[in-house]
């Protein structure tokens, strides 16, 4: 045992080590320090995959092309799904055709072993091999800015949306508008309107100011008593 210090690349070697095959039927491996099981899992898998691809590759091309559209359409829309899946068709052929040109002992027998003990060898930031692929797959796939869920393009990109915006008149408008107010109360203008008192009722009328003949006077705040009404007339 080493007594000097080692580092620890992940909390995952130390509550979840490998499990390894050291005897079969009380007979030692000649291997030293056994055969993990993930090293036949990571076998078995590229040995299924390589049958699967020669046998079948169109179709297991399609099928991978399906699957990185849902992943692609999950983590970034429609764009990354197709993306994904033409990346995913694309490399699922051109494996067929490197996988089709081997021998059969380098396609059963060598790939897999050189697969399994690569993946096994080599943990990046201390994960497993399908762990952290799966991460550099959608860390790739997904955008780089994002709001809501959504995809955003790239920043100094203009868009362009489609949509109509309205926009509600508040006392800042420049534009008088129409409207009857009832008293009591105190109505307040942005600009001096002209106000006008109707000799009978109790009704007065409220109108910008302008180059017709004046009959009223000029006000900015109109008071109203309780029962008057105010018409504001552009």
């Amino acid at each position: 045992m080493s007594t000097g210090p080692e580092s620890v690349r992940s909390y995952q070697r130390v509550f979840r080590p490998d499990r390894r095959i050291y005897s079969i039927d009380g007979r030692p491996l000649p291997v030293p320090g056994g055969v993990p099981l993930r090293w036949l899992a990571y076998a078995a898998a590229t040995l299924a995959a390589s049958i699967l691809v020669s046998a079948a590759m169109s179709t297991v091309a399609v099928l991978a092309a399906i699957a990185a559209a849902v992943v692609g359409l999950a983590l970034g829309g429609r764009a990354t799904a197709l993306g994904g899946a033409i990346a995913a068709f694309v490399g699922v052929e051109l494996a067929g055709l490197a996988v089709g040109l081997l021998d059969w002992s380098l396609r059963l027998v060598v790939l897999p072993a050189a697969v399994a003990t690569l993946a096994t060898q080599k943990t990046p930031d201390g994960r497993s091999a399908e762990s952290f692929a799966a991460s550099w797959t959608a860390l790739h796939l997904a955008p780089r800015r994002r709001s809501l869920g959504r995809a955003l393009p790239a920043a100094g990109r203009a868009i362009k949306l489609d949509g109509e915006a309205w926009i509600a008149l508040d006392e800042h408008s420049p534009t008088l508008r129409r409207a009857r107010i009832k008293g009591p109360a105190e109505v307040s203008f942005a600009t001096p309107v002209e106000e006008i008192r109707r000799s009978r009722g109790r009704r007065r009328t409220v109108r910008r100011l302008g180059w017709h003949r004046r009959r009223g006077s000029v006000a900015q705040t109109v008071s109203l008593s309780h029962g008057e009404v105010l018409e504001v007339r552009p």
